[in-house]
């Protein structure tokens, strides 16, 4: 047996293997929200005014990262134009912030998403 250490980046990175893009993505998201909660705990036992300031600047950046992968993760039930209900996560386009139309409604808008201007592609099931 051996007693070499894995790098904690290895490890981190072998949470990642075999996951695909959006799964990556919502894996990342739920690392990021932590991580901003390990900031906050640094930070309450910082007695330097100036650290912790930069320790509670660093959970909010993490725990701003970890909100925009979770909205770009989550799938919507319903046309944001129409509200029509959207049958499965299949159903529906959506753009990279997973901003959700149905056909006809994306159609209208030349599958161009009227919130961030990205492309309204059709959903993949989940």
């Amino acid at each position: 047996m051996s007693d070499r250490t894995i790098p904690p980046e290895q490890v981190m990175a072998s949470l990642f293997r075999g996951l695909g893009r959006r799964e990556q993505m919502a894996l990342m998201s739920k690392l990021e929200i932590a991580g901003g909660a390990v900031y906050r705990a640094l930070a309450a036992g910082e007695s330097n005014a100036l650290a912790r300031e930069k320790l509670l600047k660093a959970a909010e950046d993490e725990e701003r990262n970890g909100g925009l992968l979770k909205l770009m993760t989550t799938p919507k039930d319903k046309c944001e134009r129409c509200d029509a209900a959207l049958a499965d996560s299949a159903a529906g386009h959506a753009c990279s912030f997973q901003c959700t139309f149905c056909e006809p409604c994306a159609a209208s808008m030349n599958h161009v998403c009227p919130n961030c201007s990205g492309t309204l592609s059709p959903r993949a099931a989940a």
